[in-house]
């Protein structure tokens, strides 16, 4: 019975030891800009999901503003993915330091961009830096999320 109950011990603790998961939630102020024009504003963004640290990648959701992406999908330094049903969308790069609670999302389809803006897609990405409350703060964050590893 001792051996048996110890077998299930060491089994359990070899599983948590594997569970390599780690909750995110992201709820901070947000700005937006793009460097080719004069669009730039405060947002509210949130990001929340589980990054698998051992892959490195991200599931949750993400919201701008009254945008509610249900699922999405991405690693640091990759495409953000969203899906909606079967329905795959690339909504842009996205940079994530998990630790520090920051990420920029370099915006890049055009309906989206279209919506964040009231313009149109220009070929050119729209960024969300968070959290950030001023262009300086957002474009300081973005330049450091980029030379992360």
């Amino acid at each position: 019975m001792k051996r048996a109950f110890f077998i299930t011990f060491l089994i359990l603790l070899i599983l948590l030891g594997c569970n390599n998961h780690e909750k995110i939630d992201i709820k901070s102020p947000s700005y937006m800009f793009s460097e080719n024009s004069e669009i730039n504003g405060e947002l509210k963004v949130s990001l929340m999901g589980e990054c698998n640290n051992n892959e490195n990648s991200f599931e949750g959701s993400l919201t701008i503003n009254d945008i509610v992406f249900k699922k999405v999908i991405f690693m640091h330094k990759s495409l953000l993915i969203s899906y909606e049903g079967a329905k795959r969308t690339v909504l842009g790069d996205i940079y994530l330091d998990k630790q520090a609670n920051q990420f920029a999302i370099i915006i890049t389809e055009p309906e989206l961009y279209m919506k964040l803006t009231n313009g149109k897609y220009q070929n050119e990405g729209l960024v969300i830096s968070s959290p950030a409350s001023n262009l300086e703060e957002a474009k300081m964050i973005e330049e450091k999320l980029k030379a992360l590893e």
